[in-house]
Order: C-alpha cells, then structure tokens, then sequence
C-alpha cells in the first residue's frame, strides 16, 4: 500500500487538486488559511476561486477573482497530464536510468 502511494503521490495530489478545486463551493468554502484566521489581506486570495470558475468555463469570473487564475489552472493541467504520463512510461518501459548498469 506504502508502494502504491510512493509511485501514484504526484498523480493523486495534482489531480485531487483540481477535483477539489472543481467541486468546491465557492459561495460558502474558502481554502485561504488567512482569511480562515479573520485576517483581511491575503495575495493569493481568489486564487483557487478563480481556478474553479476557470475549471467551469467562466473565464471573466476566474480574471475578476484572480488575475493568475487561468495560468494556475493551465499549470494544474499541464502537472497533472505529465505526471500521468511519467507514471505510463515507467510502467510500460522502465525508468529511463539505470544506476547498477552505470560503470
């Protein structure tokens, strides 16, 4: 199980993320630990507003939270499928090294 988690890690934090950011309500829900604490100032507050809005196609909406919104989005994205095809690569092929053949 241990193994399981070592190998799949990446994969299940970068796409649970954007699950997570996906299915959040964001009318009652905020991720913000400062905003969380009473405190008003956060830089990256309505960043992940702004990711959910992006995630439903609502682009305007996603600019107005966070003008980082789509870039974070994109981010996630390109994270996500690289890390799944870095798992299907090992699976299917090995790892592109080989340290014990390495003289």
């Amino acid at each position: 199980m241990l193994q399981f988690f070592r190998k799949y890690s990446e994969v299940i934090i970068w796409n649970g993320t954007l699950i997570l950011l996906g299915v959040m309500n964001v009318n009652d829900t905020s991720l913000c630990l400062l905003k969380n604490m009473g405190i008003t100032w956060c830089p990256g507050c309505g960043l992940g507003h702004a990711i959910h809005y992006a995630l439903h196609f609502e682009f305007e909406k996603s600019f107005q939270e966070h003008i980082l919104g789509i870039p974070a989005t994109l981010i996630l994205f390109y994270q996500s499928c690289k890390s799944i095809y870095t798992i299907n690569k090992t699976t299917h092929y090995g790892p592109a090294t080989n340290t014990k053949n390495v003289s």
